[in-house]
């Protein structure tokens, strides 16, 4: 009742080694299914396929709807413990049982109800953020159009934000702490014992003996809030922002590899024709603005402040 547009996807791993006509399929698309090895570990990965109701890479069909439409999304998950989907929702947010969120937990044989009523006109994207299912073709289109009268944009009413961040490379040790390592790990290589591994952060502080870049931000009663997802303690600055404001990001790659930076839950502004966010290659300065619309605050049963991941989108996978 009240719902203008209903969608069921089914999240699944169809494994098709294990289907009754694997060997006919050898037959009729393979040259040669003599030199077919059916125990082939490639082979075997390539017959699984990361679906959504069947479908792969952007081809489920019919996924349409109108600008401030009530939808209602029913998701169910099926199969085998490899079946752990991250849904994500591009470019809206969705109620979770009155949370606002843009993305849900699906596990084997459970199922969830979320609702949209999507604000902006474009094709975004609907997909599983597992890697290996997103990699796999977990990854489809849904498409909002204007189909009635054309309102005026909404005016965003807030304070403009703006902030200054870095992407830079710098050594991390996932093991700095060393004193009681030995008592642990019986390896008898020092090299083998405390691996070192470059990787790419966005920088707020970073530690002592590398560049600089501090951000410190006084903002209290926040309607909405803009946090970065970048593991350890060398994590990316921590953005403040109220509902109704625009939050205006300057980057500076100083990486030796194409960026960008992504924020869940609130309106990327330019992206509505194009789902994919804009990179910014080494040694350049691009600038990004997103808006905090309503539905980017506190549901009915949130905190009086929530918080929604940022990241680079450029290879998303590395």
């Amino acid at each position: 009742k009240g719902i203008d547009r209903e969608f069921f996807l089914l999240f699944s791993i169809f494994d098709e080694n294990d289907s009754w006509y694997l060997n006919k399929n050898i037959e009729a698309f393979t040259g040669d299914p003599t030199k077919v090895d059916e125990k082939d570990a490639d082979f075997m990965e390539s017959n699984k396929m990361h679906a959504v109701n069947g479908y792969l890479y952007g081809n489920l069909p019919g996924l349409t709807m109108c600008k401030n439409d009530k939808v209602s999304w029913h998701l169910i998950g099926l199969g085998s413990h490899y079946d752990m989907h991250g849904v994500h929702f591009q470019g809206n947010t969705i109620d979770l049982r009155g949370t606002t969120r843009d993305g849900l937990a699906l596990f084997p044989h459970l199922s969830g109800t979320a609702l949209m009523q999507p604000d902006r006109v474009g094709t975004f994207k609907v997909v599983c953020r597992t890697f290996d299912h997103f990699v796999g073709g977990m990854k489809h289109l849904y498409e909002v159009s204007s189909c009635r009268s054309p309102s005026g944009a909404q005016q965003q009413r807030g304070a403009m934000r703006v902030y200054y961040i870095a992407a830079e490379e710098v050594e991390w040790d996932y093991a700095s702490n060393k004193s009681s390592a030995p008592n642990v790990y019986n390896i008898s290589s020092y090299e083998e014992r405390y691996p070192t591994q470059k990787t790419v952060v966005g920088t707020g502080h970073t530690r002592s003996g590398g560049e600089i870049l501090k951000h410190h931000f006084m903002m209290p009663t926040l309607k909405a809030a803009l946090n970065t997802g970048i593991s350890c303690s060398n994590s990316g600055p921590l953005l403040h922002a109220e509902v109704g404001d625009s939050v205006l990001i300057v980057l500076k790659n100083k990486a030796s590899r194409p960026y960008s930076i992504s924020a869940h839950g609130i309106e990327e502004v330019g992206c509505e024709e194009q789902p994919e966010t804009p990179i910014t290659l080494p040694g350049e300065i691009n600038t990004y603005r997103w808006n905090v619309p309503e539905r980017s605050g506190p549901g009915k049963t949130d905190p009086n402040c929530i918080t929604w991941v940022y990241y680079s989108t450029a290879n998303f996978v590395k």
